[in-house]
């Protein structure tokens, strides 16, 4: 599950085709697989919990996958970095395309997201992001 663009409905596909081929057993339907899997991630401590306090913490990051568009004009195909900021409580969320992942994408894909959310969080919480680390430092603690 922690592996780019793979979700329990990807796994779930996965697993029914794998039964169909093998014709050893009739695959689960898909609530009864999150019902297994929620059981199995119980077991083994395979999920973590992080609370938060609603509205407190918006989470945001580059999507790994790039998008492609053609330019008209051209003909050329562009790539496009796909911006992802999430209010976690919610669920509620917002994406841009940006043709680089740059300071000033990632600047102004965040004061669109503000404006869509209708204002900003206290807490903003970036995923081991590289487009905003400037310089490496490195710190001893003796």
């Amino acid at each position: 599950m922690a592996k780019p663009n793979v979700a329990l409905s990807l796994r779930h596909n996965e697993y029914e085709a794998e039964c169909r081929t093998t014709n050893k057993k009739i695959p689960y339907s898909y609530r009864s697989f999150l019902r297994h899997y929620s059981a199995y991630a119980n077991k083994y401590k395979a999920t973590l919990r992080i609370g938060r306090k609603p509205g407190t913490i918006l989470e945001v990051d580059w999507e790994g996958s790039t998008a492609f568009i053609i330019d008209r004009d051209t003909g050329e195909k562009l790539k496009e970095y796909i911006f992802v900021s999430t209010l976690p409580s919610s669920q509620l969320f917002y994406t841009e395309a940006t043709l680089s992942m740059d300071l000033q994408a990632w600047i102004t894909a965040h004061n669109h997201a503000f404006e869509y959310f209708g204002g900003t969080t206290q807490i903003i919480v970036p995923d081991n992001l590289k487009a905003t680390v400037t310089k490496q430092q490195n710190i001893y603690l003796t």
